[in-house]
């Protein structure tokens, strides 16, 4: 019985793990543009204020937590 509880727990944490690790990834994967255009057209939706460069590819808001707040409500 032990056994079992300790694996339960432990899929428990990988899900929960697994939950956090997408919905960062979601967030760049609806958050990146190619073009400034498509990043402030996204900011207007978005509601949220400026764009910014991350690499070689363009985000809405005005930084990166910003961003993450927006995609979250």
């Amino acid at each position: 019985m032990c056994i079992i509880l300790r694996n339960f727990k432990f899929f428990i944490f990988l899900f929960f793990l697994s939950l956090n690790f997408n919905n960062y990834s979601l967030a760049h994967i609806r958050g990146t543009f190619l073009s400034e255009k498509e990043a402030e057209k996204r900011a207007l939706e978005l509601g949220c204020k400026g764009i910014h460069k991350n690499q070689d590819k363009w985000m809405p808001c005005k930084n990166e937590k910003e961003l993450h707040i927006y995609l979250r409500k």
